[in-house]
């Protein structure tokens, strides 16, 4: 795998973060913006989620710490990034490991999300 720019690196966290935030995890209008037509979602129970089932969430509360942590972007091929961190909530139990894979077609574009469960 190759390294990303800096630059990106730091573009492909902001969007990740932004996953995480209220004001852009459901807005309609940003969200499908950033999720590609074929995206998939496993989710940390093991249930999947299409694109459309992600467009329809209902606003809920978010339990996340910032900064991510083991934040780590790097480059799969030309276009197309891998992120991984882990996410730990504020309150309570429920980490999770977490993968993205990103494309590029002139923006990035979320094509594919993991959690996977873990006692952090």
């Amino acid at each position: 795998m190759m390294e990303l720019a800096h630059d990106e690196a730091l573009t492909l966290q902001a969007m990740e973060e932004a996953m995480w935030r209220p004001d852009t995890r459901f807005d309609h209008k940003y969200m499908d913006a950033i999720l590609a037509e074929n995206f998939h979602e496993v989710g940390q129970s093991g249930r999947t989620y299409t694109r459309a089932d992600t467009l329809e969430l209902r606003p809920l509360d978010i339990d996340i710490t910032f900064p991510l942590r083991d934040f780590r972007a790097v480059a799969i091929c030309e276009d197309v990034a891998l992120v991984t961190y882990t996410s730990v909530p504020a309150r309570g139990r429920g980490a999770a490991h977490r993968s993205s894979v990103w494309v590029n077609d002139g923006r990035w574009k979320l094509r594919f999300h993991q959690a996977t469960p873990t006692d952090v």
